[in-house]
This record gives C-alpha cells, sequence and structure tokens, in this order.
C-alpha cells in the first residue's frame, strides 16, 4: 500500500498579509473549504506596541462562516466546531453570542503563534480580527492550512 508523506493532503493559504495593522481586519474574502475536510488557522501576532496604555488595549478574533465568498458571514458561535490550542488560555470556546475565541490584552500573550481548528460545512470561512482600545501598530497574519484533501497530493 503506497503512503504519502502528511504535507500530499494540505494546501496553505495566506489570509491576511503580513503586515503592521493599527485597526479592525475583516477579509472581504473568505477561504474556500471546497475539497477539504477541515481548516486550521495559524494567527501570528508581534508584539502589541500600546499594550500598557490606559483604557487596556486589545485584540479580538472570531471565526465567521458563509456560503458565498464575500457575503452573508456569520460568526460561529458553536463551542463544539471551534478548538483553539486546546481551549487553552487565552483562547476559549468561542463566546456564545459574539463568537470571539481569542484575544491578546496582555503583554504576556503577544508575540506568540495561536491555531484554531474549525468545523464547518459552509463553503467560505474567515477570521476577523478587531482592534479596541487604539492597540497602536501590531505585526499579524493569518495564514490557512487546508487538510485532508479530497485529490492528493494538492497542489499549493
Amino acid at each position: 500500500m503506497a503512503t504519502r508523506d502528511m504535507a500530499s493532503g494540505k494546501k496553505i493559504t495566506q489570509h491576511l498579509a503580513a503586515a503592521a495593522y493599527t485597526t479592525t481586519q475583516t477579509p472581504s474574502t473568505g477561504v474556500d473549504t471546497q475539497g477539504f475536510d477541515a481548516v486550521t488557522f495559524l494567527i501570528a501576532i508581534g508584539v502589541v506596541s500600546n499594550i500598557a496604555n490606559s483604557p487596556q488595549p486589545s485584540w479580538t478574533f472570531k471565526l465567521e462562516e458563509s456560503d458565498t465568498s464575500n457575503a452573508s458571514f456569520v460568526a460561529i458561535t458553536d463551542s463544539t466546531r471551534v478548538l483553539v490550542n486546546g481551549i487553552a488560555s487565552p483562547g476559549t470556546a468561542p463566546n456564545s453570542s459574539t463568537g470571539v475565541f481569542l484575544t491578546i490584552d496582555d503583554a504576556a500573550e503577544d508575540a506568540a503563534t495561536y491555531h484554531v481548528g474549525v468545523i464547518t460545512d459552509k463553503r467560505y470561512v474567515r477570521v476577523v480580527a478587531t482592534a479596541a482600545a487604539t492597540p497602536g501598530s501590531t505585526p499579524m497574519c493569518i495564514v490557512a492550512v487546508l487538510e485532508r484533501g479530497a485529490l492528493e497530493p494538492v497542489s499549493n
């Protein structure tokens, strides 16, 4: 029986370009999950420049899904469909009303990479990064890892 390496069934795609952000980032299109059974997002956060200010600046992250690529996105609030770092702090199960699963509001939480897995039956999914209380220039990027491709090997 032939076997493949773990990368053969995965596709990596940039979701939010690496840059320094100061305002809320809402990708206009979602990641197309067609042909894949799972998606994991890697969220890399640099140092939040104003993290010590008052009121406390922060970034919050939530997952949204849609049947179309750039319309009608709805927050994923079901805790059985989102897994953040094994549901470890500061990542948590998504808030049942807002869908926020990760809040970066302390210097001990920035300069780190977080991952979130999502189960969805919608074709498109995206991560929204919301800035609050002027977090200042924050380097970040979000990468989507589409997994368990229906056709392997997957072309990146």
